[in-house]
C-alpha cells in the first residue's frame, strides 16, 4: 500500500474549507455567498502552501 504524502494530504485538504462555508451558509442564516467567500480564504492559504512552502522536491 502507498504511504499518503503531505502533498496528497494538502490535494483532500484544499476543498474542505470551501466545502464547510457552504454547509453553514446552507444551514444557517447567512449569504450563501459570504460563507463560501469566507471559507475561501483558508483554501486559499492551503494553495500558496502548497505551492511555495512545500513544493515538489
Amino acid at each position: 500500500m502507498r504511504d499518503v504524502t503531505l502533498a496528497d494530504w494538502l490535494l483532500a485538504l484544499i476543498p474542505a474549507p470551501i466545502v464547510a462555508g457552504a454547509v453553514v451558509g446552507a444551514v444557517s442564516s447567512l449569504s450563501l455567498a459570504a460563507t463560501i467567500g469566507a471559507g475561501s480564504v483558508p483554501a486559499t492559504g492551503l494553495v500558496g502552501y502548497a505551492l511555495f512552502c512545500s513544493g515538489p522536491r
